[in-house]
């Protein structure tokens, strides 16, 4: 009688020499405590993931793993095949219930059948649908067009030797401080010429430009 015992016990480990373990993953794959594993061995195990891990020795074999959280509502079926003795690794992801979205779905008025739909309405209806489907898509076009010609435009205006002598004696009669928002209030040019005009000088070595704030200070050098 003693040695079946002996016999028995160096059996067990080799009739469960299988382990799958992993870890419970919620659908933002944060890792989610609490959910109930199980699995469908011969007896049925299943556990509870307190810290967010699972794990059972079964014996070689396939088997479905399924994992449910009840506070988040959701769960997961996972199979996976043990074909030999060793460690197995199945991470379970648990995604969102659809059982309530379903019941919604079942509970929806029914629809008419697209073609019913289609003739019923009258055919001026689609014509003046498309009507005006093309009018909002040139308005869409001339109104995202406009800046990109006015850019372009803006860039051509190169400035010349006597506008930006003006600029430079504004500057000196502000006391050779000044802001580039007021240059642009002082002469009728695009802020982006301004801003041409104040890298010109400031390439040339005639003045500063400071960033303060949101704005630039126009020093004389």
């Amino acid at each position: 009688m003693k040695w079946f015992w002996v016999v028995l016990l160096l059996m067990v480990p080799s009739a469960l020499g299988v382990t799958i373990h992993g870890t419970v993953y919620d659908f933002g794959l944060n890792k989610l405590s609490n959910a109930i594993v199980e699995i469908n061995s011969t007896p049925r195990q299943q556990i509870v993931a307190g810290n967010g891990t699972y794990s059972f020795m079964v014996a070689p074999g396939t088997y479905a793993l399924k994992a449910i959280h009840k506070k988040s509502d959701s769960d997961i079926v996972e199979n996976i095949t043990a074909v030999s003795e060793g460690d197995y690794v199945l991470d379970l992801i648990l995604l969102p219930s659809f059982d309530k979205d379903a019941a919604l779905l079942e509970s929806a008025p029914d629809l008419p059948p697209i073609e019913d739909v289609i003739q019923d309405t009258p055919v001026t209806n689609w014509l003046l649908w498309i009507i005006v489907f093309v009018v909002l898509a040139y308005l869409v076009y001339k109104v995202s067009r406009k800046p990109i010609v006015e850019k372009i435009k803006e860039v051509k205006e190169v400035p010349v030797a006597d506008e930006l002598h003006k600029v430079l004696e504004f500057i000196e009669k502000e006391g050779g401080r000044t802001t580039q928002k007021d240059i642009r209030k002082m002469f009728p040019y695009s802020e982006a010429k301004i801003s041409l005009m104040i890298d010109e000088l400031e390439a040339k070595g005639l003045v500063k430009k400071v960033k303060k704030g949101r704005g630039n200070l126009i020093l004389k050098a």
